[in-house]
């Protein structure tokens, strides 16, 4: 590698570097805390969050940061007749180019880990810190607003006097293994189990009412566990592939097909002798399955191609930065952003929701891709011509 291959590289690594420091730290701190305090979470729950946050915010910024970099670097080297000099000298501008296109698909590479770091890291850990902290975050919100809720359980409360909720009025809604329960205490308070996530109601002098079985008095204390807020470890059966690492999606996808198999077979049998309504279970329960095949089945070939915006990006930015030959870092870069949201973005969805609906498998993640990569060889040949 030649000193100007190398001198063009490690300024590229600087800006890039820089801007993706300033970046992450501002939508770690500020998205964090925005998206804590929207939630409810009370401030210490949302400090043992943020360094979770980091990886979330790379695969955002990384591409973006990538292409601020080689619109700030190339585009100041055009300006300032750089690039003229290179080629007054005999040497292709491409030679500059060509190392900075392989560090980008590197670190395309690298984003793509980063979207299996979320997924095996970061989002299992927040979730844990909010179940871990359910009470904490109930109490927070009962302090301000005198009332809860969360997924079919709610409590209202005329005060709150530490950690002592006064006259509660709980709400919780049925479940597979319980019915629906009113219960009304003149105190009680919110309980976290820390292994298992369950929430505690321990009540004093109230009464419980079940929807279907009764109700009944209690002068001492009552204990009601609250399970359906969901546990410490994340559902993986149930969870969204988003939320699984790459490592467990085979395993899922075994489990979607032998369950949709059951269906299918489930199906065959009941044609002659269940009522309609069984018929409609069914098929939803066959639609739910075939939909999550796809979305398994997609997840990964999704992840890379979104990892893969970095090259892209870079393959835009970098010819048409030469072309606008501006030292006007910001300018260069809105130039080149604001068609990759108008096309790459838009192109990104319409690709997933098509491999999600299956007919083409998934590759269809990869038209945006594909696109951007197009546009940029297009414009590299006519750079080269010129």
């Amino acid at each position: 590698m030649t000193i100007i291959q190398r001198h063009v590289l490690l300024e590229i690594l600087k800006v890039f570097l820089l801007c993706l420091g300033i970046t992450v730290l501002m939508m770690t701190v500020g998205g964090g805390v925005m998206e804590g305090m929207k939630r409810g979470l009370p401030p210490q729950v949302i400090a043992s969050m943020l360094p979770y946050f980091v990886p979330e915010m790379l695969r955002y910024t990384l591409p973006g940061c990538i292409l601020f970099a080689v619109c700030t670097v190339f585009g100041r080297m055009a300006a300032t007749n750089e690039v003229t000099a290179l080629k007054s000298a005999g040497i292709n501008p491409m030679e500059v180019v060509w190392p900075v296109l392989i560090m980008t698909y590197f670190l395309s590479f690298f984003t793509f880990w980063v979207y299996d770091a979320c997924a095996a890291w970061s989002r299992p850990n927040m979730h844990r810190i909010v179940a871990q902290s359910l009470d904490d975050t109930a109490y927070s919100l009962l302090r301000t607003q005198k009332s809860f809720s969360m997924g079919g359980f709610s409590v209202n409360v005329k005060a709150v006097e530490g950690r002592t909720l006064v006259q509660p009025y709980i709400h919780v809604q049925a479940s597979e293994s319980e019915p629906e329960i009113t219960l009304t205490a003149q105190q009680a308070r919110l309980q976290t189990d820390p292994e298992t996530g369950i929430l505690q109601i321990i009540c004093r002098d109230g009464r419980v009412e079940m929807v279907g079985e009764g109700s009944f008095d209690f002068p001492d204390e009552f204990v009601h566990n609250i399970d359906q807020l969901g546990s410490v470890d994340v559902d993986e059966d149930h969870a969204a592939p988003a939320m699984l690492p790459l490592k467990k999606i085979p395993r899922q996808i075994r489990r979607e097909r032998e369950l949709l198999a059951s269906a299918l077979e489930h199906r065959e049998n009941i044609q002659d002798y269940e009522p309609s309504e069984m018929h409609a279970h069914v098929e939803r329960n066959i639609q739910r399955h075939e939909a999550r095949v796809l979305r398994l089945q997609a997840e990964r070939q999704r992840r890379l191609s979104n990892g893969f915006g970095c090259l892209c990006f870079a393959m835009v930015g970098i010819p048409v930065a030469m072309w606008w030959r501006s030292s006007d870092n910001l300018s260069t870069f809105f130039i080149c952003f604001l068609p990759i949201l108008a096309i790459y973005y838009p192109l990104l969805m319409v690709g997933e929701n098509m491999a999600r609906a299956g007919g083409y498998g998934p590759f269809p993640v990869w038209i945006a891709d594909g696109v951007m990569l197009l546009f940029g060889i297009a414009l590299f040949r006519r750079l080269n011509q010129h």
